[in-house]
């Protein structure tokens, strides 16, 4: 059965050229002038973000600095993230530093 429907913005998921367009839209946020801490990396409509820095206190500030890049292209974009399914993982050797980050979007 085959269900037409109208699109008023954008490609339909599945058509030629959605994939193009997508690539072309997303290539603008990869290419954000991130700091050189930061480090983005995506897979189909997928971003990870990955932070680099000495205390948790730094990856909290410069975390929340490129969130705010990302938000702005985001709106720009007219494009929202799910923040249910966005998730903040903290890395560390030190067990001490392992706490709750308040990471804002």
């Amino acid at each position: 059965m085959r269900i037409d429907t109208t699109v008023n913005k954008g490609c339909p998921q599945g058509s030629c050229c959605g994939r193009g367009y997508w690539n072309i839209q997303y290539n603008s946020l990869l290419n954000l002038n991130f700091a050189k801490w930061t480090r983005a990396i995506a897979f189909a409509d997928d971003l990870l973000t990955v932070v680099k820095a000495a205390t948790v206190a730094e990856v909290e500030n410069y975390t929340n600095i490129e969130m705010s890049k990302i938000a702005k292209w985001s709106k720009e974009s007219k494009l929202h993230f799910n923040d249910l399914k966005s998730k903040v993982m903290l890395i560390s050797r030190r067990r001490k530093e392992r706490k709750a980050m308040d990471i804002y979007t």
